[in-house]
Parts: structure tokens; sequence; C-alpha cells
């Protein structure tokens, strides 16, 4: 025994350890006579009846055995002891993660005599207060899942609401296991796992298995099993299939060109101002192919002659390829055939606010304001047209709808192509050494290629390469009946290759100068080279491009060991585990100009005026002057951090009905580091910035009411990893993170189970969720147009960076590295967030193979991370009134001497200009724009009542149904930078209600069924064999909120009944909303809360329906015919609405979320 100890603990001190997230069953259990007395000795035999593997266990002192371990599938029981008749225990179904009680009373006898049962598999759950849904191999291989993932199906399970659309369902959205919110915790907070080892990578699922490999999964919403851990959601686990004694494989083929048409195109046809001729019609209505198939064996390993391994060694293999070309409906906004030219005389005419102002006549005026002169009639004459603007302009597609507002917004609808390929290539091997030891091996590689063109030119082109692979081993070994030891190991890679079509695009094509060309080729990666990024009027004209991309490189490793003890009545597991997670990565960024093209020099008449809507950001396009832009000289990371969980585990049966789950569990996650410490760590708030001395002489020769010369103190700046004293590690680590888990299941009778239990649930920190800040290791170069507000244009798109492209400084810079920058570093004490999670349940066993449950569940959320601005305008000096403050804006936007100007350090930044504005100078930190870190100051709470349903297959009929009423509300962000705490708000993620339903249904018609079993074989080709699956997903919508936004009516007449809700309408924009731009917030304290409960966008109303023919072909072999149809009654999921009061476009909805339209397809599958 001291041996197995210290082995167990060099093993978890000095390998790779990582979770383990176990995904196999235990039979457990205790031994009686007749008159109840426990019998200690007696052997207690399980065989797998697929693969007659055998393992024998003894009971101890207390009657009691555990035999953990047990693949998912079909077993026998045996129980003997001399002197009494030998126990049969036939059909015994095991799920993945299942812990069957089985208590045997033994009838005195003769040993050669046996009594044999053929009771049901226990259906309530009497060992664990845990919750969740199994999901069982014919549910996961015959639901309806578009695009083949498994884990989609883990919406089914009660507690679980979707985050997003129905593009989670194809295996290369590999967000389709995570992106779940599960009892008060966010998307991206669980964990994924595969034969127990994790399969993630930067909070997602590298792998996605294929349908018919996967023998079942569970997904543990709540579980009080200290053995897990590393996430605060759920743990949903995949049991793959393994061989057998006999050989079986599935080949199948679906095919899919049918699919109904987007809502938008629909609706864009049917407009009779659509003016289009048939070709163009039929081009719009987007193309479909949806091509899926693959392969599945398993068997035993037998090489006649030479190896007979059944009984003892098994092959698994599987292949799967989809295939989806699509279009998909995008609306967006370009500029009309007059504004090409120019001519924005249209928008004048629907008022003054319009009115576009020449950045030519910009000249000082009263009170630090600069005023300036309009353009006669809204009209650039042509000589004033910047040619780089000219050419930018023209490759805007021109419009093809009219626009749904006077601002000719939403003029432009086209079908997006998109083409998508996901090969997976999966094996498995499993060997039995003997009825003691046990291993196991499984090796994954998929592969991802995704092209899609936004705009149908190449400006809009992402190509994205993805290849993940992985391998796990296992091992377990029995010393005794009592003693087990499992072993594993397991690593998983991915490598991603983001890129853009445009790549390799001529800048010089577009009239930038020769010079800046060939800095960008000589001084930047040639390979992020593409068309420029243009953003026009804050995004209200369609975005241009991309940037030029990035690589990354995903390593994680990760194993597990655990020490099982049986003793008395407990069952006692100790492990240690550990994950180590590299990445490394490189991005593009703007390697290929950004331009800007804001108003903030074509608005007027004064400089702070209200900008208008819309037209005015175009135009300073084709004056060639653009408001802002960057070009990115950015280096590459090599990044890590590790965890280490260490756990204690005791299921204590205190008597048959009562059993308590015990445990301990303690995490730490070392802070991350890069390989060269190319990263910011903190910031210095007490060191007087580099430039302070000279900056204060300066302010004190025109120094401003608000601070005093002597206030005026340049303090603080960036402090680097592995430098001045600094620590490698990006900050310190929490050790702290203990989390006792305590669970009980008292069975009442044998048809009622009551459970309860509470939680503590760490989330991570490191590499999974970080990524290192590598300010002044990547080094931007701003495009700065003018430094005295517009008088004079020191950069046009003639010359857009006439100082050519700045070199990174790397640590070199200290505390002046991004002076005149917004900056953002990290908290070096963060800590881990954690949930408090706490159930009731009450399960009930109803006749037919019915389970009934209903559940409270309670969630506290604790240290989440809350951005916080250290930087921002003091509350003092912003208005309080529920209007436009004109005098106080006029106050912070005045324009007084910058101390900063003239300073070096500042060069190339928004900070360089003559002249700065009055807010910048009564921020705590002058010298930097903006200041920010995350804080550990955030909470959430939740509470739900959950009803559950289910009915395993018998009589050919099998459901499962769950409904979760509940509300989420979260504090993770400050409604104003100036507040002390974070807002209470209903959650983005709440949704009150979701209902979910699935089925499977063999009609009973045909031979071995309840009508005509004698059917004729004739007549069994055509009506015998049909079975009917499918399922329906419904939810409400999440809350919505306005912004800083003015309103002065009644906030429960924003909505309006579900029934009256139409995209051109989704709720009362006359509800007492202020909708003049000029009238628009500004420098205020924001009162109107982010979000509403009551408003709220557009749910999920969906049907995925199924109807198979099966046809006997050989006694061993089966032809399914498969018509599949998802969202079958093709019901619409709108994206949010427009929330924003001053846009044209409020209140409605203009795109709908991807992959909602009915897809029908058909198939076949082979199964022998």
């Amino acid at each position: 025994m001291q041996r197995v100890l210290t082995g167990a603990i060099l093993a978890a001190l000095f390998s790779n350890w990582g979770v383990a997230q176990e995904s196999r069953a235990s039979i457990l259990g205790r031994v009686t006579d007749q008159s109840g007395a426990l019998l200690s000795g007696a052997t207690v035999t399980v065989t797998n009846t697929a693969t007659n593997a055998v393992v024998t266990s003894v009971t101890n002192e207390s009657g009691n055995f555990d035999i953990p371990y047990l693949l998912s599938g079909v077993y026998g029981v045996t129980v003997e002891m001399r002197g009494f008749k030998k126990y049969v225990r036939e059909n015994l179904q095991l799920r993945v993660g299942d812990r069957v009680t089985l208590d045997v009373t033994l009838t005195v006898g003769d040993l050669a005599e046996s009594v044999t049962v053929a009771a049901e598999t226990p259906l309530l759950t009497t060992a664990t207060a845990d919750m969740g849904l199994v999901m069982e191999q014919r549910r996961v291989q015959e639901l309806p899942v578009v695009g083949g993932n498994p884990f989609y199906l883990t919406r089914l399970t009660p507690g679980v609401l979707s985050s997003g659309g129905r593009s989670a369902g194809n295996p290369m959205d590999n967000g389709g296991a995570t992106g779940i919110i599960v009892n008060g915790t966010r998307s991206n907070s669980s964990e994924a796992t595969v034969d127990g080892s994790p399969v993630m990578t930067n909070r997602n699922a590298s792998f996605s298995p294929p349908q018919d490999l996967v023998q079942e999964f569970k997904t543990n919403t709540v579980t009080y099993d200290a053995s897990l851990g590393h996430a605060a959601g759920a743990m949903t686990n995949v049991s793959m299939k393994s061989g057998t004694n006999a050989l079986h494989g599935t080949g199948f083929l679906d095919r899919s060109d049918i699919r109904g048409i987007p809502w938008f195109t629909n609706r864009f046809l049917a407009d009779p101002r659509t003016n289009l001729t048939p070709e163009q019609r039929a081009a719009q209505i987007p193309s479909w192919l949806h091509r899926r198939w693959g392969t599945t064996m398993t068997g035993p390993v037998w090489i006649p002659g030479v190896y007979d391994g059944r009984n003892r060694t098994f092959w698994t293999f599987g292949f799967e390829d989809l295939l989806i070309k699509r279009n998909l409906s995008f609306t967006g906004t370009v500029p009309t055939a007059a504004q090409r030219r120019g001519d924005f005389s249209a928008l004048l005419a629907l008022g003054s606010r319009y009115q576009i102002f020449d950045p030519l006549t910009t000249v000082p005026a009263a009170n630090g304001r600069f005023s300036r002169a309009p353009l006669a009639g809204n009209v650039i004459p042509a000589s004033r047209i910047d040619p780089v603007g000219a050419r930018l302009i023209s490759y805007y597609p021109a419009p093809n709808q009219p626009g749904q507002n006077a601002e000719e917004r939403n003029n432009y609808f086209i079908t997006q192509l998109i083409n998508r390929e996901n090969y997976t290539y999966t094996s498995r091997m499993d060997h039995n050494f003997s009825a003691k030891n046990r291993f196991f091996f499984r090796w994954f590689n998929q592969q991802h290629d995704n092209y899609a063109n936004r705009l149908l030119n190449i400006t809009n082109i992402e190509i994205l390469d993805r290849t993940a692979w992985g391998a796990v081993v296992d091992d377990v070994h029995v010393f005794n009946p009592g003693l087990l030891l499992n072993v594993r190991y397991g690593i998983n890679f991915e490598n991603n290759i983001n890129s853009n079509g445009s790549q390799g695009f001529d800048l010089a094509s577009l009239g930038l100068p020769s010079s800046l060309v060939a800095a960008i080729r000589s001084k930047l990666n040639p390979d992020g080279i593409s068309f420029p990024s243009l953003i026009v009027d804050s995004s209200a004209y369609t975005d241009l491009s991309r940037n030029g991309g990035n690589t990354a490189s995903t390593n994680y490793s990760t194993g597990s060991v655990t020490l099982t003890k049986l003793s008395g009545s407990h069952s006692t597991r100790i492990g240690a585990e550990y994950r180590l997670m590299r990445e490394t990565s490189y991005a593009y960024g703007f390697t290929a100009p950004q331009f800007v093209f804001n108003p903030v020099y074509t608005n007027g008449p004064l400089d702070n005026s209200p900008v208008a809507p819309i037209g005015q950001g175009m135009a300073s396009m084709l004056l060639g002057i653009a408001s802002g832009g960057t070009i990115n000289n950015n280096a590459s990371s090599a990044q890590q951090s590790s965890y280490w969980g260490l756990f204690v585990q005791n299921d204590w049966r205190l008597t048959p009905k009562l059993t308590l789950n015990l445990g301990l569990r303690y995490e730490y996650e070392s802070p991350p580091t890069e390989r060269y410490n190319r990263s910011i760590r903190g910031f210095d708030f007490a060191t007087a910035s580099p430039v302070s001395a000279r900056a204060r002489a300066a302010y004190a020769a025109n120094p401003i009411p608000q601070v005093a010369p002597g206030a005026f103190q340049p303090v603080g700046g960036l402090l680097f990893a592995g430098t001045s004293g600094s620590p490698r590690g990006l900050w310190f680590p929490d050790r702290n993170n203990f989390a006792p888990r305590i669970g009980l299941a008292y069975t009442l009778n044998g048809k009622t189970v009551i459970r309860s239990g509470y939680g503590i649930f760490y989330d991570v920190l490191g590499v999974d969720r970080t990524d290192v800040n590598q300010g002044g290791f990547n080094q931007p170069t701003n495009l700065i147009a003018s430094l005295d507000n517009g008088q004079t244009y020191l950069a046009t798109l003639r010359n857009p960076f006439p100082n050519g492209i700045e070199d990174a400084q790397g640590a070199r810079g200290g505390l002046a590295t991004f002076l005149g920058r917004d900056i953002t570093f990290f908290n070096d004490r963060p800590l881990n967030p954690y949930n408090q999670r706490w159930s009731l349940s009450v399960q009930r066993q109803l006749p037919l193979n019915v389970v009934l449950e209903t559940s409270y569940v309670g969630n506290r959320g604790a240290k989440i991370a809350v951005m916080r601005q250290f930087n921002a305008i003091p509350r003092q000096y912003l208005s309080t009134l529920p209007v436009r403050d004109q005098p106080v804006i006029d106050r912070l936007t005045q324009q007084v001497p910058n101390p900063f100007f003239g300073l070096p350090e500042f060069a190339g930044t928004s900070l360089a200009n003559r002249n700065i504005a009055v807010s910048q100078l009564v921020r705590p930190y002058p010298h930097f724009t903006r200041v920010q870190a995350t804080q550990p100051a955030g909470f959430s709470y939740y509470h739900s009542l959950q009803m559950a349903a289910e009915k395993r297959m018998s009589g050919g009929l099998s459901f499962q149904a769950a409904w979760t009423y509940s509300k989420f509300m979260e504090a993770i962000n400050y409604r104003n930078e100036v507040d002390d705490l974070p807002e209470k708000v209903i959650s983005d993620q709440d949704f009150t209600h979701r209902f979910v339903i699935s089925t499977i249904y063999e009609l009973p018609v045909g031979r071995g069924r309840k009508w005509l079993p004698s059917m004729p074989a004739a007549a069994e080709m055509i009506f015998g064999g049909w079975q009917f699956q499918g399922w329906f997903e419904g939810q409400t919508g999440n809350a919505l909120g306005f912004g800083n936004a003015i309103f002065t009516g009644n906030l429960k007449d924003i909505e309006i009944p579900v029934s009256q809700r139409r995209a051109e309408r989704w709720f009362n924009v006359d509800a007492g909303f202020n909708r003049d731009s000029r009238q628009v917030l500004a420098n205020n304290i924001q009162g109107l809360s982010t979000r509403f409960t009551g408003v709220r966008g557009d749910g999920i109303n969906n049907f995925d329906l199924a109807l198979f023919k099966n046809v006997r072909i050989k006694e061993k072999w089966n032809a399914q015919f498969r018509l599949q149809s998802f969202n079958a009654l093709n019901h619409v999921q709108f994206e949010a609405p427009n929330t924003n009061p001053i846009n044209a476009a409020f209140g409605t909805v203009t795109a709908e979320k991807g992959h909602g339209q009915r897809q029908i397809t058909i198939g076949v599958k082979l199964l022998f």
C-alpha cells in the first residue's frame, strides 16, 4: 500500500498529469442475505456482453463493492458465495458516467443453483446529487443534427440555454460544445472531454467526434464530484465507441441542395420597387449544397494464424467529410451614384443637420472653438475630389435596391458566397491485458477549410484553414478488489491560419505614395498586405475589408492520476491533475493601412457640433482627409500557463437509502509567461512620467481653471514582464482556490429520490482566457491628419503617413511607452472567478420507463473580471441633466494650449496637437487617453425552476423533455466609467423561458411490431420499418438596451405584443425617445439602464424532424433511407434590432441569424 501511494504521489509531481473527467461508469452495491446480514467475501463478476471482458471484485467487511471504469454498454452481473445460490443479473445497461446502485440479496442454497434476474435497468439516480442529461447512442446517431456535431445536442439538457444561432451544429464550429449558457454561467465557461480527456483550446472544443462513433455522452450541469474542475459551467463528456468481438460498421451519405430562401431575400424579391431582370432575380436566390458522408468500423484485432484478439484487443476507425457551399443574405449601405461624384445634396434636403462643412475653411472661433464654412449645396467640386479617395470609393458595389429610408440606408443586398469543408479521422485501440489491467489509445485528426466572400469582390474575402489533432492513452490497474489506479495522458494541437482574400493587393494602384508602399514591404510582413480597411461614418456605410489576418498554434498537454479505495461503506478517490497550455501566434494587423473617415473635419459650424447621422464621413474620404487610421508593426508571441488540480472525493453510503458525496478540490493556475518577456505586465501608479518635468513647465505657462499648476502631475506608466525587477509572470497567482463539494441522495422508496447539494467551481484566467499584451512590441503608426484642429493638414490620402512607419521599442521605452495612447495592463493580483452553486431536486419513476424530475438550481458568481477605466473624466465635471448639456460639452471640449505639444514621446498620437481638449487635462493621467485593466469586482446571481421528463426506449418510443424558467442578473460592467460599482442589471444572456423536447418513435407496423407482425416480406419493404424522430427548441429572446439615450416616456410603452412585432417595427420607437442627432447626450452621467428585461430580441422557435425507412437486407445488414428537415417549419430567427435612437433604422431588424432557413437532406445509411 505504501509503495502504491508513493508511486501515485511521485506520478502526480513529476509527470504531465491533467484533468480527470471520467466518462466510464461504475456499478456499486451491497450484498446481504435474506435476513439483511451483510456478506463479506462474495465474488462479484461483471461481464461486457459485447466484448466478453470480465472484471471481478469481492465485497469488503461491510458487504460493499464498487467496480468503476466500465465502458458504456450492456453487462451481465453475477454474485457468488459458498452456501448461497448464484445471483445472475442480465442486460444491465450502463450509460456514460453512471454510478448504478445494485443491491443484491443472496438466497441460501447450493452454489450450483442460480437465481436469474432480468429486471429493468435502474432509472433513478440514487448514488449522486449530480444533474444533467445522458444522450445514449441511438439518440446521438438518429436525432437530426445540422452538420452532425453531437455537441449540439447539449442544448436538450435542462438548465442549458442557447447563446446563438444554428452554426454550432457544424463540426467546424468549435464553440458548439462550450458556447452554451449553463445555470447562470456565461457562454464559453464549460468544458468538453472525449473519453475523459479534454479536447479544449481557448475555451472551445478542438474536436467534434463523428456522430456514428459516439457511444454516448453526458452533460453535467450540476456536479458535486471534486474530481471535476477547470470550468465554472457544464462538463460534457463524450464516450467513443470501442470495438467488440463482432465486426460492426456504418457507411452513410447525406446530401441536400434544398434550402429555404432567406427571409430578407424573399422581402427583397417581393418588393415592387425591386427592378431586376429574371436573370438578376435568379442570381439573388441563394444556392445551397450540403454533402456529408462517412464510414465507421469496429471489431476485434484478428490476424488468422498470427493473433486472435477476440475478448482481448479491439479497434475502431471512422472518417467523415462535410462540404457546405452556400450563400447568405446580406443587407448593407453603400454610397449612391451621386455621392460617388461628391453630390450629397439629397441628404441636405432632409435637414440642416446633414450639412457637410469644408475642412479647408477651419478657423479659430471664440472660447477655444474652431469654425468651418458649409459646402455649397452639399456638393464637393470635382476639382476637390482626392484621387485616392475616388479610387477607394470605387471598390464599393453600386446600390441594387431602394434604401429603406430617406438616408438611403440598406440600399445594397447580396447573397454572400461561403464554402466550408471539414474532414475528420478518428481511431481507437482497446486492450485488456488481464482482468486487472485495461488500456486504450485514441487519436483524431480534423481539418477545416473556410472561404467567405462577403461583398463578392476582393475587399471582403475571408479564408480560414484550421488543423487539429490529438491523442490520449489511458490505463486502469486493479491492485485488489478495493484498490484501483487510473492513469491518463492526452495532448491536443490546433493550428489556425486566418487570411484575407485580397492578400498581395497592389497598394500603389490606389495612388498611395511609392515610399509608403516600399516601407510596408521592407519593414513589415509582406504576407499581410491586402486591400486597406475602410470605416466610414462610424460604420453607417458598410465597412470594406478586414485586417491582414493571423496565425495561431495551440498545444495543450493534459493528464490525470486517480487512486480509488473502497473501505467499508466509503468509496474514496484521490487524484492529482495538471495541464500545460502553450500558444504561439502572429497577427498581421493592419499591415495595409486602416483608414477611418468620421466627421472630425467635416462637421460644423463648430468643431464640437453634433455630427450628421451619415454622409459627412464619406465626404471626408472624397476630400482625402481621414479622421484616423493606423499601420501595425507587430511582433509574434509565444505564451504558456499551467494548471494544477488536487482532489479527494468520498462517496459514503450511510444507509441503503442515503448516500453522501463529500469532496474537496484545490486548484492552482500559474500566470501566463511569454517566452521572451514580450508583454506589458502592470502599471506604475506612483512614479513620475519621464515627460513630467517638461510637461509641467509647459502647463504652468498656460494653466486652466479646473487644474491648478501644482495639481498637474503626469504620473504613471507601463511596466513590463521580466524587466526592472518585475516577475516574468503577468500577475501574481491566486493561491486560495479551495472548492468544497457536498451532495446528498436519499431514496424515499423504490420510486422517489430526493437529491441536494452545494459546491464551489472556479473559472480559469491563463492562456485559456488571456492573451499577452504586447503594447510596445506591437507598434502602431497612427494617421494624424492635423496638429491644429484642421487649420492645416499634415497627412492626406496622397501621403497618409508622412513620417514613415514607426519602429517598435519593446520594453526599452519604460514608463514612456505608448504615451498619448490608450493603454491596457494586467491587474497584478487578479482572483479566479468562482461560482457557488446549489440545487434541490426530486426524481420520480413512473411506469413505462418514465422518470420525472423537478429541480431548483441557484448560482452566485463572484470575483468576475470587470474592465475598469482609471483615466475617466472625474464625476464633478460631467453633466447630470437628462438632456444635452451644451455648456458642459463646450467647457470639456474647449481647445486650450497643449502642454505635451512638441514633446517627441507624443509624436504620432492624438496628444501631439498644438491644442488639447480640457477634458483630457482634467483626467487623472492626462498623458494617456485611456488607462484600463480588469478588476475582480463583478458578481452575478441566478435562480431557476427546472422540470424534466425522460422515457427510455420501450414499446418503440423514447423521449426527453425539459423546461427551464430562470432569471440571470449580472454586475460585470460599469454603466459610467466613474461609477464606484458595476451596474447590477439583467444579463444579456438571460433567457426567461426555454423548452426542449426530443423523441424517437418506431411506427408499430411490420415484422416484430405490434401491428401486422407477420407481414409478408414484399409488404414489409413498403409498410414496415418506418420511424420518426425530431426535436423542438423554443427560447425567449435576450434583453435589449438603448445606450446613453434620452428617454422621457414610460418604459412599459417600449415593448409591444409579440404578435405585433415586425422586422420593420420590433418595438415602439415612439415611446419617448429623443431621435434628434443634434440633441445626443455627451459628457454626462448616464441614467438609463443598460438593459431592460421587458424589451427583448427574437427568440428561438425551431423544429428539426426526420423520417427513416429501415430495410433489412440480411440478418446483419440494414439499409436506412433518411429524410431530414432542419427548421422544418422555416421559422425565421432575427438578429437583434437596431437600438440606436438617432439611427434611421432604429427599431428595425436588418439581418437573420445564419443557418436559419429550412434545409432538407436526403440520405442513405448502411449498418452491419
